[in-house]
């Protein structure tokens, strides 16, 4: 039990529940632990037949602990039942002989894992039918099959992890999946990339800006500025056009931010302009995407833009990271995970393991 807490923590709620509400089902749960202690009393209330073997502590017995001193020197496969009486588990033998044995033949199908590697071949080709503003991420754990973002219900993205997790590379693929399924006259993209590691991504006309530098930047919001506001809904414009979002047109805006720490340094963050406009996203037809070293990130969530985007319940992939740093999205605590693998949060879904699909640096 101990280890199912540590390597599959999302997965412990679901275990209780099974056991509250399996047996409804014809579902039984069996539980195995080296100490009482780690079965929650949530799970533990739920199990009516508990059997007792071996302890490394006798002292911790919940049975009979004069008893359980009894059984520290006698061969394993003895213990106490709840009413104080001892038991010998039996070989699982059908044949006589005295040792353990598995029956061929008869085994629980494998349980499906999720891959290191997802090819982003592997998840483009597959035949999804979707808007231009559903951009498939990677592959999901619960029905092993493509994952995707749908930027219409909810416009903005968070990545968090700790370095070389994989944040990069998802903010890659997002642009490469953009580029693959919108033309160039319904998508704009503007990339702010301190560290130039987006170079050569897109290369293409759905390039509205590249920001490689402070300067850079701050330069660029002020356009990126007066496009929002162009899209703005005036005194003049009716309910019906409000409902259909066709007061004005153009393109989508995906602003996609990597290294968030480098862009929003102790002089000022030069994004701070958007917070404003980010509760309007849906219908000014833009989305954040941003991505952010986990080091430091509670403290960096009361950053205007970031604390806005988490308000407004954006989406969160929370990668690899330090347990340490606390829960920083949803309610998600990080974990060390591979590179490419993290939690995807969204409004309205379970939270679900997800392997981002991998493209190569151009």
């Amino acid at each position: 039990m101990a280890t199912l807490r540590q390597e599959f923590e999302p997965l412990e709620p679901s275990l209780t529940a099974i056991a509250a509400q399996g047996l409804s089902f014809g579902v039984h749960v069996v539980v195995t632990a080296s100490r009482w202690a780690e079965i929650r009393p949530a799970l533990k209330d739920q199990i009516g037949t508990r059997v007792e073997l071996r302890l490394g502590d006798p002292a911790d017995s919940e049975m009979d602990r004069r008893r359980a001193r009894q059984l520290a020197h006698i061969p394993p496969g003895r213990g106490i039942t709840r009413d104080g009486k001892e038991l010998v588990v039996a070989l699982p033998r059908l044949d006589g002989k005295p040792t353990p044995a598995r029956r061929a033949g008869r085994c629980a199908p494998p349980i499906e894992l999720l891959p290191f590697q997802v090819a982003h071949d592997n998840v483009a080709r597959v035949g999804i039918t979707r808007t231009a503003t559903q951009i498939v991420i990677g592959l999901g754990e619960r029905e092993l099959q493509p994952v995707v973002l749908d930027f219409a219900e909810q416009p903005h993205l968070v990545v968090l992890g700790e370095g070389e997790c994989g944040k990069t590379s998802a903010l890659r693929l997002l642009c490469r999946e953009i580029v693959r399924t919108n033309a160039s006259d319904s998508v704009q993209i503007e990339i702010v990339d301190f560290r130039r590691t987006l170079l050569g991504v897109v290369e293409s006309a759905h390039l509205g800006g590249y920001a490689l530098s402070a300067a850079t930047l701050t330069a660029r919001v002020p356009l990126l500025l007066e496009q929002l506001q162009a899209r703005m809904p005036g005194e003049n414009v009716t309910q019906q056009q409000l409902r259909s979002r066709s007061w004005w047109f153009g393109p989508e805006i995906y602003l996609v931010v990597d290294d968030y720490d480098l862009v929003a340094g102790a002089t000022g963050n030069p994004l701070t302009p958007l917070v404003d406009y980010l509760p309007h996203a849906k219908d000014l037809g833009l989305h954040v995407i941003v991505a952010r070293r986990s080091g430091g990130a509670a403290r960096a969530m009361f950053d205007p833009v970031l604390a806005r985007l988490r308000d407004l319940g954006c989406m969160g992939l929370m990668m690899s990271a330090s347990p340490d740093e606390g829960i920083l999205l949803g309610a998600v605590r990080p974990s060390a995970q591979p590179p490419g693998r993290g939690t995807l949060i969204t409004r309205g879904h379970p939270d679900q393991l997800i392997q981002v699909a991998w493209t190569a640096p151009p």
